[in-house]
């Protein structure tokens, strides 16, 4: 992973008005998103590539009284050398979904607990289903539904993140 403060002992850049200035990282992390131009979003990967992606809070560069937020140091290094070129980016119209991921401490609280259970087991369901019927085991004395819910349970066993170790290798060689 990229180091966002090797810029931070060398002075390169100056502060003139027209020239990027970087802003060091203990002062970025103060920055709240309301002082960001483009809403957080990196102006480089938006003209060059087109994507709308939030940059990283601590790679922040001041140019013409705005604060603009990088997704890497090189997009950051491609900013410093045609400012201009990058300054006017605009954000869409319709802007993409945020992926913020969901906490599952706020949902608890909530009186809808099959969102809760969705969340919270969703992702773990759908893999066992999957994975069972992928397989299509069939125990010799049992119907094909008892099967199916005999190799589902192993399966939330043997995901248990509870489970030792030993546990989880003993209920991965029943699947």
């Amino acid at each position: 992973m990229s180091n966002p403060n090797r810029f931070a002992d060398k002075t390169i850049f100056t502060n003139e008005r027209n020239t990027p200035l970087l802003i060091r990282t203990y002062k970025s992390a103060e920055l709240v998103a309301q002082e960001k131009a483009l809403q957080s979003h990196c102006p480089v990967a938006l003209k060059d590539e087109g994507k709308v992606v939030k940059g990283n809070a601590l790679l922040v560069v001041q140019y013409k009284d705005n604060r603009y937020v990088f997704v890497d140091e090189e997009k950051l290094v491609r900013f410093f050398t045609e400012p201009t070129k990058y300054a006017d980016a605009q954000l869409p119209v319709k802007m993409p979904p945020t992926c913020d991921p969901v906490q599952l401490v706020k949902l608890q609280g909530t009186d809808d607990s099959i969102t809760f259970l969705e969340q919270a087991l969703g992702s773990i369901v759908t893999r066992g289903l999957r994975e069972v019927g992928d397989n299509r085991l069939k125990y010799p004395t049992l119907t094909v539904k008892e099967t199916m819910l005999k190799l589902f349970a192993i399966f939330l066993k043997a995901e248990n993140p509870a489970n030792t170790s030993y546990m989880k290798e003993k209920y991965h060689k029943k699947m």
